[in-house]
């Protein structure tokens, strides 16, 4: 009798921790891994004397379509959707994002911000402060 009731909690925990481990497993298909934003330029926490144009560097991960850059420029703001930039894919799966301004800023601040998806639902926006003099 206590041979039977050792192997039925034996058999119990068993089933107990493959269930356990289902749902585990099941959590890497909503995994979300956001696209990164460098090299932007101009360079951060720099001074320009003016400024007209900017470029990013986006992880290879990120949907070209979804691509949105805003420029804060005082009062002034402009969006740069994906047609209205130049998105180059690199060698190495990364994307370089290039955009010109109407004319050239000569005073202020000036803050690009850019937000993109790697899939439906995975986004990221990321951006830099520019001082212009």
């Amino acid at each position: 009798m206590k041979l039977f009731l050792n192997l039925g909690s034996i058999l119990l925990f068993s089933l107990a921790a493959n269930t356990a481990f289902a749902y585990g497993s099941g959590s890497s298909s909503s995994h979300c891994e956001r696209p990164l934003f460098t090299a932007f330029q101009p360079a951060p926490n720099k001074y320009t004397q003016s400024f007209n144009e900017f470029s990013i560097i986006a992880s290879a991960n990120t949907t070209p379509s979804s691509v949105v850059v805003h420029v804060s420029v005082g009062e002034n703001k402009f969006e740069f959707t994906a047609k209205d930039l130049t998105i180059v894919p690199l060698k190495n799966g990364h994307l370089e994002i290039k955009g010109k301004m109407n004319r050239p800023v000569e005073n202020g601040f000036a803050r690009i911000s850019v937000t993109a998806h790697s899939k439906p639902g995975c986004e990221r926006t990321d951006g830099v402060l520019l001082r212009i003099y």
